[in-house]
């Protein structure tokens, strides 16, 4: 398992038409291509909004680009398990899937992707920290049963979106994985499967514990797309940024170097 300790690189390139690997159907895969989109905070900006915080938001309008710019691309969007069950079995995916995540919990998350998503027929991962959820501007626990409801999927960011790495103390660490997996289960009466590291950042041990809290993947924010079973628990992603231009350059960077991989492994 090749271990990547990092926050995120965006690529901005030349713009193109972005193609997709192909999927074999219904056997099983070394390596798979499908681009994870990490999206944070989705609203208008604000004049107090500063630089470094700009960075990590979509705006509504931005967003709808987006997923129009995907949609009229072909793109079909899937769940962490379906990744999990195409690498594991070789279960079909769609010809160009794509992963949609949202991180953190904002309220503004329900208030304008969720209706964006709707109406472009996407599916998403909200990857919540417990401690967040029914508090001020984060989503309250009837948001989360709807989003389930309307068949979101809900991920496990922690319990308080700590830097793992720092955390020394066993008991803590195992609360911070575990604890928050039980306490979401416990109110949305289904399995939390997938596990996205706050800030991207993990070790061995973390990974190791994740594994064994009984996730059946976990995701970083390490660019890529090129995804393996052996990677399960270290999945690539793109930061998502508030322009169209940046998400089509990140795509095609990225295909390109996946393209490149395989030209690699075929020679």
């Amino acid at each position: 398992m090749q271990l990547r300790t990092a926050l995120f690189l965006l690529s901005f390139g030349t713009i193109g038409i972005v193609t997709a690997i192909p999927q074999t159907q219904e056997t099983p895969s070394d390596r798979v291509s499908v681009p994870i989109l990490i999206y944070h905070s989705i609203r208008p900006y604000r004049t107090t909004d500063l630089g470094g915080v700009r960075k990590y938001i979509t705006t509504p309008e931005a967003l709808d680009q987006e997923f129009a710019y995907l949609k009229a691309g072909g793109y079909e969007s899937i769940g962490f398990e379906d990744l999990e069950n195409r690498l594991k079995s070789g279960k079909a995916l769609p010809r160009k899937p794509v992963i949609i995540c949202f991180d953190d919990g904002p309220e503004t998350q329900y208030v304008y992707a969720l209706p964006l998503l709707k109406k472009y027929s996407f599916i998403a991962t909200f990857f919540l920290f417990t401690n967040a959820v029914g508090r001020k501007n984060y989503l309250s626990w009837d948001q989360v049963l709807q989003l389930s409801a309307d068949g979101m999927q809900i991920g496990c960011h922690s319990m308080f979106h700590p830097y793992l790495t720092q955390i020394g103390n066993e008991k803590d660490l195992w609360r911070e994985i575990a604890g928050s997996k039980e306490r979401l289960e416990a109110h949305l009466g289904k399995p939390v499967t997938a596990f996205a590291y706050p800030f991207g950042q993990y070790n061995n041990h973390i990974v190791e514990l994740v594994e064994k809290a009984g996730y059946g993947c976990a995701r970083g924010t390490y660019p890529g797309i090129v995804h393996s079973e052996e990677d399960l628990f270290t999945l690539t992603g793109l930061i998502r940024t508030a322009t169209l231009k940046s998400l089509i350059a990140s795509l095609q960077d990225s295909e390109d170097k996946a393209n490149e991989n395989t030209t690699t492994d075929r020679s």
